[in-house]
């Protein structure tokens, strides 16, 4: 009866362990995606040379 316990015990420390994965590979693609975004640049507003905005920032 203690190892059905043991086996019991161990599998919810497993899944208990792979939330937490879970929840900070979330985390963490968030914030890549926060970093991933444009800034508030004046050159990201009106097109950066080589972007394939138009000259002068006009579309």
């Amino acid at each position: 009866m203690r190892y059905v316990d043991a086996g019991y015990a161990i599998a919810l420390a497993c899944f208990f362990l792979y939330a937490i994965s879970l929840v900070l590979r979330r985390r963490r693609w968030e914030r890549a995606l926060k970093m991933s975004r444009p800034s508030e640049h004046p050159l990201s507003q009106h097109g950066a040379p080589g972007d394939g905005a138009p000259a002068g920032g006009r579309s």
